[in-house]
């Protein structure tokens, strides 16, 4: 009960985060701007009794809605979505595509790579497309520094956008242990496991 307590704690959580998630900052450009933004696919659950908005999970929605804000402001831009669908018969890329389209991405801005499992994979097929250009990576932020390194790693220029924060402003020290900090951990955790795995096994 007392490590659940504690792990639990907003504060103690946004110890654990805060270092992953704000490894970057938003992104900026300069005057090269690049023609690739990759969003990283998260899952969903596909009903058609429910909205699209919905159906997509929160990772996933605010993925998009950057990879979406990054585009309006540089329309130039394509748009690669990537990541399968699990149990669901329609990719998560390909419901990904699906909002950014309802947000007015045109069509012929999206590229889909609807068969990559995991980080890694998106970041090798993505290399098909791009080469040597650079890429604008769109994830969450606390995936991100596993994602840039795996992304250098398949030889890819990456520029990073982070979005989906947890932890938006220091806490205060008079917090209950809640929900949202017990999910604060559990993130924390999974990248941090995510890291290790990944050195453990040369990827990064």
């Amino acid at each position: 009960m007392i490590w659940i307590s504690l792990l639990s704690y907003p504060p103690f959580s946004a110890l654990l985060l805060y270092p992953l998630e704000h490894s970057y900052s938003k992104v900026q450009f300069g005057q090269n701007v690049p023609k690739y933004i990759h969003v990283l696919g998260h899952s969903h659950i596909g009903n058609p009794a429910i909205p699209l908005s919905s159906e997509l999970s929160l990772v996933g929605l605010a993925r998009v809605t950057e990879g979406v804000s990054i585009y309006k402001r540089y329309p130039e831009m394509k748009i690669i979505f990537s990541g399968y669908g699990g149990d669901e018969p329609v990719s998560d890329a390909r419901k990904n595509g699906e909002m950014a389209l309802s947000m007015g991405v045109k069509a012929t801005d999206i590229l889909f790579l609807e068969s990559a499992k995991d980080t890694y994979q998106e970041a090798l097929q993505a290399k098909k497309i791009v080469g040597n250009q650079p890429l604008v990576l769109v994830t969450s932020a606390s995936h991100m520094p596993r994602a840039v390194a795996l992304f250098k790693k398949a030889g890819i220029k990456v520029i990073a956008a982070p979005t989906d924060f947890h932890v938006k402003k220091k806490d205060t020290l008079l917090q209950f242990p809640s929900a949202e900090g017990l999910l604060r951990s559990e993130t924390a955790f999974h990248e941090y496991f995510g890291i290790a795995w990944s050195q453990l096994t040369g990827l990064i």
